[in-house]
């Protein structure tokens, strides 16, 4: 999500998860979104809205059954930029694939 490839970066996170991963983007505010098809439409809402998104990580740590990523987050939609720091926390199957995906203030 550095290059502001959001659609890539969605669909590689999706192509590592389960069928029933619930995912807790940043953008969402809070909301949980259940499943592959439902973060697509997500992430869809998102462009059409007109908001653009990077991100970047500074660390990533395993701890348990879970990766934590620490990074930033700019977020920008008619003009106007906020910028956050960020921690993701993805949690994992026996079979490696991502079950739940969220994220935190750093």
């Amino acid at each position: 999500m550095e290059t502001d490839d959001l659609a890539r970066a969605a669909e590689e996170l999706l192509a590592n998860s389960a069928d029933d991963v619930v995912f807790e983007p940043y953008a969402a505010q809070g909301r949980r979104i259940h499943g592959k098809e439902a973060m697509r439409r997500f992430w869809a809402e998102i462009a059409e809205e007109g908001v653009q998104m990077r991100a970047g990580a500074y660390s990533v740590t395993e701890e348990g059954d879970s990766v934590v990523v620490t990074g930033w987050v700019r977020t920008s939609k008619d003009g106007r930029l906020a910028d956050s720091q960020v921690r993701w926390v993805y949690r994992f199957n026996d079979d490696d694939q991502v079950v739940s995906a969220g994220v935190e203030p750093a």
